[in-house]
């Protein structure tokens, strides 16, 4: 994935950081002013991640960012857990953002697959990708990109869920943590989504947009 316009020296900004896995790979190499932002990391964790990513300084709080100082703000998975997601954006473009930065979004896809599993993890919705753009739209900024992501998961999920609307939820513990399927299934199946991703991307820029589970768009502050 690129960000059309950002310089190398541009800083950037992941908000719901979990460990930075995601904004560490997915940000290019000589990218070395990253700030990654979670609040709900432990002390424990921040020296923890710091040591296993040491581009990346990491944070629990938003008091030590730097007020409309970056030029690429990431956001994996985060809308869908804010209540109210147009004022979130807007109080994140006024607090961090300058003219032309760069948004990179991500969030669960399709409303009627919403489950126990989005209760779980405190989800409020799932978004249509004209509804995130609208979202994204009313926030005041310009989609210049937008798509879906692991289409192969999209029939898996629905199966799912409508097995839990027939029969009810049969996980305890429908989170991704309970995963123990060994190293060589786990590669296999990483190695599978990331060409099905590949494949959606190459249809993406063809203007093809097959559906997926998750939605995405890449997006501009005003210039």
């Amino acid at each position: 994935m690129t960000y059309g316009g950002l310089t190398p020296e541009a800083r950037i900004l992941d908000l719901g950081c979990g460990d930075g896995f995601l904004v560490d790979a997915l940000c290019p190499d000589p990218a070395d002013a990253i700030d990654a932002v979670d609040i709900h990391l432990t002390a424990d964790q921040l020296s923890l991640f710091s040591k296993e990513r040491p581009r990346i300084k990491f944070h629990n709080s938003y008091h030590s960012l730097a007020k409309n100082g970056y030029g690429l703000i990431t956001m994996f998975d985060v809308l869908e857990h804010v209540e109210d997601d147009v004022p979130f954006l807007q109080e994140t473009i006024s607090r961090f953002a300058t003219p032309g930065t760069c948004f990179f979004c991500t969030v669960p896809a399709f409303q009627s697959l919403f489950s126990s599993h989005d209760t779980f993890l405190n989800h409020h919705r799932r978004y249509s990708l004209p509804g995130l753009e609208q979202i994204l739209d009313r926030a005041g900024l310009k989609v210049i990109r937008s798509g879906y992501l692991f289409g192969l998961l999209l029939p898996l999920r629905t199966l799912a869920v409508l097995i839990e609307k027939l029969f009810g939820s049969t996980d305890k513990d429908p989170g991704i943590g309970h995963w123990r399927h060994g190293r060589f299934l786990t590669s296999t199946i990483a190695g599978i989504l990331d060409a099905d991703n590949f494949l959606l991307l190459c249809l993406n820029k063809m203007g093809i947009k097959i559906p997926g589970l998750t939605v995405w768009a890449i997006c501009k502050t005003p210039q």
